[in-house]
């Protein structure tokens, strides 16, 4: 799974990747995995979906710094659940990537992102063992 984060209008990436990538705005993940498989028919690139976000300690927290955009993808949630949804996300043949954007300007993406990166890491060592 490849993440990106978007802070000041650049889009970084925080994973390593090769491949080109095509990125993708979509209004809930059946669309997003139509527009991965139409792009991937056409094209061999990495199809990164755009998530915004909104992370707190608790949902009802994260809840009131997300607006309501239909035309993205939505989170709001703990760290722990934003790892598991980028991990259902490349599971399901989703995307390819994300890019992560805020929904508040307090949010640090950076470190959002290495935080979900460590624990999406964390849950593949556990379910290796």
């Amino acid at each position: 799974m490849r993440l990106f984060v978007v802070d000041q209008a650049d889009w970084h990436e925080l994973t390593g990747g090769g491949q080109q990538t095509v990125r993708v705005a979509a209004a809930d993940l059946q669309q997003a995995r139509r527009a991965r498989a139409r792009i991937r028919a056409a094209d061999d690139v990495a199809v990164i979906l755009d998530v915004t976000v909104s992370v707190a300690g608790d949902y009802r927290s994260a809840r009131g710094a997300l607006g309501s955009d239909p035309s993205s993808v939505q989170y709001a949630g703990t760290v722990d659940g934003l790892a598991g949804l980028l991990t259902d996300i490349e599971a399901a043949g989703v995307a390819d990537g994300v890019t992560l954007i805020s929904a508040s300007p307090r949010q640090d993406l950076r470190d959002l992102g290495r935080d979900v990166l460590a624990r999406m890491a964390s849950r593949a060592d556990r379910q290796a063992c």
